[in-house]
């Protein structure tokens, strides 16, 4: 199956990076999560960049801690 190269920013309140990185350490490789300068006042902005096999899992378990934009698939 191929393999899908996302990047995506994560808008998040109130989850921890822990939590997010335990959410998706399983479901797919070379995970990256970064922070940045937070865009929407009282969240937190993350770049999630993860190889995965099925995108919309990567983006199920994410929509759970937040609002996704800015979403890249290559």
């Amino acid at each position: 199956m191929q393999k899908y190269n996302l990047e995506f920013i994560l808008n998040i309140r109130a989850a921890s990076l822990e939590e997010i990185r335990g959410s998706l350490s399983g479901l797919g490789e070379n995970l990256i999560i970064s922070e940045l300068e937070e865009d929407i006042p009282g969240s937190q902005a993350l770049k999630i960049s993860i190889h995965t096999e099925d995108p919309t899992l990567i983006f199920d378990a994410c929509s759970q801690f937040g609002k996704l934009k800015s979403v890249k698939i290559d």
